[in-house]
């Protein structure tokens, strides 16, 4: 049931109120830093006390604020998150994260595309993580996104989803990528 939901949830199209179409595919297209989006599938949007707002799909489970920010954690099932943990609850994540910029250096890189996002700068990094925090093997697809001069402090918006076992890594990017090409940024930096 979960994978079905996920693959339905890949043909996300974003809209700025949420709604439905009916394109038939969603991918990133590295050559252009632009993601199509794609169908049939309801959305809605929540907003970030971190200064954004963003599309997801309407049946997935997001985090309400009681231990990370409102509008962190995006998974097809519903999920709590533990207090003082670093264990991947979500398939989908999002944070506002000090300093580096755009351009950081990634580990276990494999691909990098400079893209925009919100109207900033940004990259879109693939990574299969080596020996470490994730199991040898582990794609991951983060975006890092510049949070600009409303920021004083050099914050950067990083979004990922990790595919670990139990996720379909695949759908989720798509649903990532069509996420990010949503995704509204407070000039003021609060939403």
């Amino acid at each position: 049931m979960r994978h079905l939901l996920t693959g339905a949830c890949s043909l996300l199209l974003l809209t700025a109120c949420g709604g439905t179409v009916a394109s038939p595919s969603s991918s990133f297209d590295p050559a252009t830093g632009r993601a199509e989006v794609a169908a049939g599938v309801e959305t809605t949007s929540c907003a970030s006390p971190e200064g954004f707002r963003i599309e997801h799909p309407a049946d997935w489970a997001v985090n309400p604020g009681d231990v990370l920010p409102a509008c962190s954690a995006f998974s097809a099932e519903p999920f709590a998150v533990p207090e003082a943990s670093d264990v991947r609850i979500a398939e989908i994540t999002l944070s506002v994260q000090p300093g580096g910029g755009p351009s950081v250096s990634w580990p276990d890189e494999t691909a990098r595309s400079t893209v925009e996002v919100g109207g900033r700068p940004a990259l879109r990094v693939e990574q299969v993580a080596g020996p470490g925090f994730y199991p040898e093997g582990t794609p991951i697809t983060t975006y890092v996104v510049d949070l600009g001069p409303a920021r004083d402090d050099g914050a950067v918006l990083v979004a990922d989803t990790v595919g670990l076992p139990g996720y379909d890594h695949d759908s989720n990017v798509e649903v990532l990528d069509a996420m990010m090409a949503s995704l509204v940024l407070d000039p003021a930096g609060r939403i």
